[in-house]
Formats: structure tokens, C-alpha cells, sequence
């Protein structure tokens, strides 16, 4: 999707923080462009661009302060916390917060260096555009005491500090682009010829959730069927209590600093 839309989903208290700082930076750049043109005369294409870093720069300032304020208030979109042993306890579609270490099911590729991992977002940008894409494998997370959680990453967010991006090239910048179409035209792209000007400009940084870290969740308490649970009458049907996505909110994954 492109990154304009990353947030799209979020509460209106978040929104808010997200707007007032991009219209802050808005007001305070179109100040100084304003500025520039009182004493030089620059071309409509030198203009244009002034607008486009404009507001480029206030969506993407907005973004990052409403994404750092939700890090630091996940428990409170689910009134506190609870421990992965009370969880099954929970009345289902109850929205939850929980907190755990990823124990991988599946896993995924990371694009960049090729490592292992649950759930990867990337972040890019061709030219002028920033485009962000998530993907990942359900997994389980497990506390201490080796209770554990199935996390179902259908339509989940990761709410992370996006990773440095660098320029990528040849191959990966093939694999990057593919990025923005649609899943059923992926992989039909052998022939494509990224132009030279746009690939030079292709810039790329990730972040990745692998085995072992410890994250925070936010999701809507659910139950799904489970054959390794253990601790069950044999006549019982083994199920195991789950978090996933729901109307209101998506699944919200947040790796512990």
C-alpha cells in the first residue's frame, strides 16, 4: 500500500496526533517556501517539487509520532494487560493485550539479508513515493512459564521503529517493485525494465519479527483448534485460545525494546 495509507486504520485520538503534527510541519514549511519565492522566481517545476516534499514530509512526520505514541500506549486501547494463563478465561471477541516471546510455526524470508523470520514490514520508496508492505506466518507466543497464544497475523500491523532504508539494485529492486502490484501479478515480472533513473532512486529498509522476540499484542481474543494441546479430557475437542484481527481494529504487534 502506499505509506500515505499505512495508518488509515487508527483510533480517532491517534489520528488526531498524527494530523496536528503534519499540519504543524505543513504550516511551518509552506511558511518557508512561501519565504524563497518572495526572492527568487523559480520554475513551476522547482514550485511543484516544494509542494511535493511538503507534504511528503508532513505525512511522513505525522506517521512517526502517532506510530511512537501508540507504542507506548497499546495497553491502554486494551484496558491493561493480561497474562497469557488468563487469556483462556477471556469471553471471546474481548480485545486484549498480551505480552510474550514468538515461537515460530512457519516462517517467512527477510528481502534484504535473506534471514528467517515471523513478520517482516518494508518500507520503500520509488522516487517521489513511499509505499510500505507487510507479510508474515501466524505464530505462537509463549511466556515464561511456556503458556502459550496462537497469533493469527491475518490483516495485523507492526508498530516498530521503520528500519534505515538503503538503495537496492538488479534483483532485489525487481523483487522490491513487485511489491506494488497485486498479489496474482507478482512473480510475472521477469521481463519488467526498471528505468534507470527510477532505480537508482529505489530505497528499501525492513524490520523483522523472528523466533525469540519478545513482543507485545493487541488483538481480539478468540479459539481455534489445536491438536498439540495437551492438557484436555480426551472426549474434548483441543482448542487454544487465539488472537486475531477484528472490525475495529487490526492485530497490533509491537517488539519490545
Amino acid at each position: 500500500m502506499r505509506a500515505r495509507n499505512d495508518l488509515d486504520w487508527l483510533p480517532p485520538s491517534f489520528k488526531a496526533i498524527r494530523w496536528t503534527v503534519a499540519g504543524t510541519l505543513w504550516t511551518g514549511m509552506a511558511g518557508l517556501l512561501g519565504g524563497a519565492l518572495m526572492f527568487a522566481k523559480p520554475g513551476l517545476f522547482i514550485y511543484g517539487k516544494g509542494i511535493a516534499v511538503l507534504f511528503a514530509g508532513g505525512y511522513y512526520a505525522g506517521d512517526k509520532a502517532a506510530r511512537a505514541v501508540l507504542r507506548s500506549r497499546l495497553s491502554r486501547l486494551a484496558h491493561g494487560r493480561l497474562d497469557l494463563s488468563r487469556l483462556k478465561r477471556e469471553a471471546d471477541g474481548e480485545l486484549v493485550h498480551v505480552r510474550g516471546r514468538v515461537k515460530a510455526r512457519q516462517a517467512i524470508t527477510g528481502l534484504l539479508d535473506g534471514r528467517q523470520a515471523v513478520y517482516r514490514r518494508v518500507v520503500f520508496a520509488m522516487g517521489a513515493e513511499r509505499w510500505v508492505h507487510e507479510a508474515g506466518e501466524d505464530f505462537h507466543l509463549v511466556d515464561e512459564t511456556g503458556e502459550r497464544v496462537l497469533i493469527e497475523v491475518g490483516d495485523a500491523r507492526l508498530i516498530a521503529v521503520d528500519g534505515k532504508r538503503g538503495r537496492v539494485e538488479g534483483e532485489l529492486a525487481r523483487q522490491v517493485f513487485e511489491l506494488t502490484l497485486e498479489p496474482q501479478s507478482r512473480n510475472r515480472t521477469d521481463g519488467i525494465r526498471i528505468s534507470r533513473k527510477d532505480k537508482g532512486a529505489i530505497s528499501c529498509g525492513e524490520v523483522l519479527v523472528q523466533e525469540g522476540d519478545e513482543v507485545e499484542v493487541v488483538g481480539y481474543k478468540n479459539r481455534s483448534v489445536d491438536l498439540t494441546v495437551e492438557s484436555r479430557l480426551e472426549r474434548d475437542i483441543p482448542m487454544r485460545a487465539t488472537l486475531r484481527a477484528g472490525k475495529d481494529l487490526p492485530l497490533l504487534i509491537s517488539p519490545v525494546r
